[in-house]
């Protein structure tokens, strides 16, 4: 599977957000610069979704800075346990099936 990784422009334009709301993202620890050093690029695929989320609930949802780091967090913890149990759910339905 290959990995896009996206420049500080590119986050900036496909979001079409400003370079100091990406530079506070970044200081409440929501958006980081999570490619490997010989990559072209600074920022994953899941950085740039945080990155949109933290937008929406900002500017469509009125929530502050922090609210929006608590809640992107969150989203990412129960989406993590639903593939968990999704998995563990697998699991119980292949072993029944033997």
């Amino acid at each position: 599977m290959t990995r896009v990784f996206f420049t500080w422009t590119e986050v900036l334009e496909r979001l079409e957000i400003d370079a100091e709301f990406l530079q506070a993202l970044e200081r409440e620890s929501i958006v980081t610069r999570d490619a490997p050093p010989d990559t072209t690029g600074e920022y994953s695929e899941r950085m740039l979704e945080r990155a949109r989320v933290a937008h929406t609930l900002i500017h469509e949802l009125d929530v502050n800075l922090a609210g929006a780091a608590i809640i992107v967090r969150m989203r990412e913890e129960m989406s993590g346990q639903r593939r968990r149990v999704e998995r563990f759910l697998a699991e119980l339905a292949e072993r029944s099936q033997r």
